[in-house]
């Protein structure tokens, strides 16, 4: 078996190195067994194939010291077919680790032993701390700007590490995961909140008003992300940077420990499988937030099989921006040239006498990510592009962008191809933007579909045109020779664009 476990990996990738490759992680919890293999294209990392058993190995460690037997079998079982799926897909490289449960138990080193004989694959066990610098790593992959707090809810652990502009802090665990308080006996609110606020006592972690953000990860919170974007109807469905205030955070806590198993099954299906530990999950970032004085939590699904990847990266790759290189990777790179030549044409317009949708530094990465989805509809059929853009990219796989920048994104591109949108997107940029940021993602989304057509989305074509707006004119400027490239149907996407910026239309020959 050629899987290769994380010491193995060798030196820090460079672009050449992390292009193009498909990437393993197989990381053994206490609640699951979970294999992800991500598709590595520059700094952007795309999971592709995504199975987990939810073995349970943590189930009774608190009581026996020791793995729970039936859950060793399941684990093995999934761990043999992980192994033969990464070597059949021909996996470059496979992260094998295992946290809390095994690294706890007395037979864990037994269990690490067995699945080498058996599977070959070279399971790490990791520490406590390392765990939460790795979660921290992830939520940085995933949200470069991150700062505050980072708790990472596995089935018998919690840890916490601060994250800001210069990376992760120092970390701790805790004993605070839902199978470990489980342990106890039935779920009581009061006893639950007493032993994490026993346990979370003496950590340096938790100053009120030292940090504003909490950054949740597990599957246990993003089970509760799911219940707060149906209580209140949040019009986007994806987890990765789901923003809740204080308030409701709380209010869905409150809500999930007030329902039956039965009550929780029906309410969110994917819930099913963690309605048992749900109530104890709850009241641990209940606790977190009273005790941290948080007033916003966000959720992240990058963590640590994230963390593992974007700490073998190079500092080349570590620098690129998430959302732009995860632009580049869902569109492939064959339009890099053409859309660095329409960021040039239509750049000029929204640098200097336009107002800023969020902010100057926020709308030129905007800017870019927009003008390399700009071509997304091209494999699609023309009679479904104005049907299926606006989602597409709604829940494109993407790091490093907020929740109002999606919808931002979103509109633009349906703006390239049409005038109108649907109207579940209507909803959504009501909800999510200012009529302000409404009319640049409008406008910026013309200026794409003028470039494009202008061009036969064609970089040569493109940089023979420039587009500035002069006192009360929109001007498009062609040069020497490229007149006949000026079509009517140009025109036609000039004179709306024009209109969007309360400009008159102008042509002009250099």
């Amino acid at each position: 078996m050629s899987a290769q476990g994380i010491k193995a990996v060798g030196r820090p990738w460079t672009s050449a190195a992390a292009d193009g490759a498909e990437t393993a992680v197989i990381d053994v919890g206490s609640n699951s067994v979970r294999l992800v293999v991500f598709w590595v294209s520059g700094r952007s990392i795309t999971p592709v194939l995504n199975e987990k058993v939810m073995a349970g190995l943590g189930r009774g460690l608190q009581a026996s010291g020791m793995l729970d037997h039936g859950a060793r079998d399941l684990a093995l079982a999934a761990l043999r077919r992980f192994a033969a799926l990464v070597e059949a897909r021909g996996v470059r490289r496979c992260f094998a680790v295992a946290t809390a449960a095994v690294r706890s138990a007395a037979d864990g080193q037994d269990f690490v032993d067995r699945v080498r004989r058996e599977t070959g694959l070279n399971l790490q066990i990791i520490n406590g701390r390392e765990e939460a610098r790795l979660s921290a790593l992830g939520v940085l992959a995933g949200a470069p700007d991150a700062k505050g707090l980072v708790g990472d809810l596995g089935g018998s652990s919690l840890e916490l590490v601060p994250i800001g502009p210069d990376g992760p802090g120092e970390g701790e665990t805790f004993a605070l995961g839902p199978l470990a308080l489980a342990a106890a006996g039935a779920f009581d609110v009061d006893a639950v909140a007493a032993r994490v606020d026993k346990a979370l006592g003496d950590t340096r972690l938790l100053r009120p008003g030292a940090q504003e953000t909490f950054y949740a990860v597990g599957g246990a919170w993003r089970a509760l992300g799911r219940f707060d974007i149906a209580l209140r109807g949040h019009p986007i469905g994806v987890l990765h940077q789901h923003a809740m205030t204080r308030a409701d955070t709380l209010k869905v806590a409150d809500f999930v420990r007030r329902q039956s198993r039965r009550s929780l099954e029906r309410f969110e299906e994917s819930a099913a499988k963690r309605a048992d530990t749900l109530p104890f999950a709850a009241t641990v970032i209940a606790r977190l937030l009273e005790l941290g004085g948080f007033e916003k939590v966000v959720l992240s699904s990058y963590g640590l099989r994230e963390g593992l990847l974007f700490d073998a990266m190079g500092p080349e790759l570590r620098a690129q921006d998430a959302l732009i290189a995860g632009a580049e990777a869902f569109v492939g790179h064959k339009g890099l040239a053409f859309a660095a030549a329409l960021e040039r044409f239509v750049t000029p317009l929204f640098v200097a006498g336009h107002p800023a949708a969020f902010a100057k530094r926020r709308d030129a990465i905007l800017r870019q990510a927009a003008c390399r989805l700009a071509d997304i509809g091209a494999a699609l059929h023309p009679d479904q592009r104005e049907v299926v853009v606006f989602e597409l990219v709604l829940g494109a796989q993407l790091a490093g962008v907020a929740h109002p920048e999606r919808a931002f994104l979103a509109a633009t591109v349906q703006h390239r191809y049409t005038k109108s949108l649907p109207e579940s997107g209507k909803r959504i940029i009501e909800r999510l933007l200012t009529p302000e940021q409404a009319e640049v993602a409008a406008a910026l989304g013309l200026a794409l579909r003028l470039g494009c057509d202008l061009s036969g989305r064609t970089a040569t074509v493109m940089d023979q045109f420039s587009l500035r707006r002069e006192k009360d004119q929109l001007i498009l400027t062609a040069a020497s020779g490229a007149q006949h490239l000026v079509t009517d149907q140009a025109v036609r996407r000039l004179d709306p664009l024009a209109e969007a910026l309360k400009l008159k239309a102008v042509i002009r020959r250099r």
